[in-house]
């Protein structure tokens, strides 16, 4: 996204509130380029954004730990440290407020159950999500419907997995980040009958839901979603086919 002069003005004003001190001004300072401007980002504005979230931070604002912690966690800007984005997260953990401590929870299981920088501890990932699922986060909700599917800490219960899957289902909204995750996932179940009766109709459905919120992750740089998409393309194809076969076309 180009900054408009507008915005130009508003990093100014920023930065002269951050010469007197003030700690909102550094962490909107450093969010509005974390969210909004990522592909501006320097390695002298990477160094300002750190220092700013640990200054706010270090004051008891735990969504600046969380923001440090995905930043640490992603490398984008900064040297990629897991043991230092796991610190943060846990920090992040006992923030007062609901978004904060749901991302924080959710965040953890990822490097637990993916052994990020640490051994791949099941067990810890499984209840870090269910603090999330307990706050009915949709991310948590498919994660732990994985866990269920291949029998990760818990007894393999494909069925489970699937109600995991439509609770997140039921919980997540179109344009977030596990939107594109949940919808592969339903659409993978109904084309092989995976905890439920194969639909191939929904199979198609969900699955080119999948690809598109998939492109537009990659337009995010999301760092993720480029190996996933030839997955679903895949099995978007032999959905279609199978469709195209049972209608004889």
């Amino acid at each position: 996204m180009k900054m408009s002069q507008e915005i130009k003005y508003k990093f100014k004003e920023l930065e002269n509130r951050i010469k007197n001190g003030e700690l909102d001004a550094m962490f909107e300072y450093a969010g509005l380029y974390q969210d909004s401007f990522p592909d501006s980002i320097t390695p002298a504005i990477a160094d300002k954004m750190v220092s700013y979230y640990t200054a706010c931070m270090d004051a008891g604002n735990m969504t600046a730990a969380l923001n440090l912690g995905a930043m640490y966690y992603g490398g984008e800007h900064i040297q990629q440290n897991y043991r230092k984005a796991i610190r943060y997260y846990e920090m992040a953990t006992t923030s007062d407020d609901y978004g904060t401590q749901v991302r924080a929870w959710c965040n953890l299981g990822y490097c637990y159950y993916y052994g990020r920088d640490i051994p791949v501890d099941d067990e810890k990932a499984f209840n870090c999500y269910m603090h999330a699922v307990l706050l009915r986060d949709a991310n948590a909700l498919y994660k732990v419907g994985d866990m269920y599917r291949y029998g990760r800490f818990v007894k393999k219960d494909e069925n489970m997995a699937m109600e995991f899957y439509k609770q997140a289902w039921n919980e997540v909204q179109d344009g977030t980040p596990p939107y594109s995750d949940i919808c592969m996932r339903i659409g993978e179940c109904a084309l092989y009958g995976i905890g439920m009766e194969k639909d191939i109709l929904l199979a198609v459905k969900m699955l080119a839901r999948a690809e598109a919120a998939t492109y537009e992750k990659i337009s995010e740089r999301d760092p993720f979603a480029p190996s996933l998409l030839p997955k679903i393309q895949k099995m978007l194809g032999e959905a279609k086919d199978q469709v195209e076969q049972a209608l004889e076309l």
